[in-house]
């Protein structure tokens, strides 16, 4: 898993975000910090991204509200994700 750091110097350099190929067989995250919008779509998006795009697994996290993930988690999700879907930023 590659993790983009959202933080640029001042430049003129344009950013790209990773894509993500085909996701049959991924193992998804699903990283919120509690939101009612991110926890509903949540609960409707698992379903889904099975059946369509065959994602093996969906595993979802919490992260407290206005402040950084606890300790380890990017470092799990590193370990056992292929890809993260984040809902931080609202």
């Amino acid at each position: 898993m590659q993790f983009l750091d959202p933080r640029t110097a001042k430049s003129s350099t344009k950013l790209y975000a990773a894509t993500v190929g085909d996701l049959k067989g991924a193992r998804l995250a699903y990283v919120s910090n509690g939101w009612m919008s991110m926890n509903k779509i949540g609960k409707r998006i698992e379903g889904p991204l099975k059946t369509k795009y065959g994602v093996s697994e969906v595993m979802f996290y919490d992260v407290p509200r206005n402040m950084e993930p606890p300790g380890g988690l990017l470092d799990d999700l590193a370990r056992d994700c292929d890809a993260a879907i984040v809902g931080i930023a609202n």
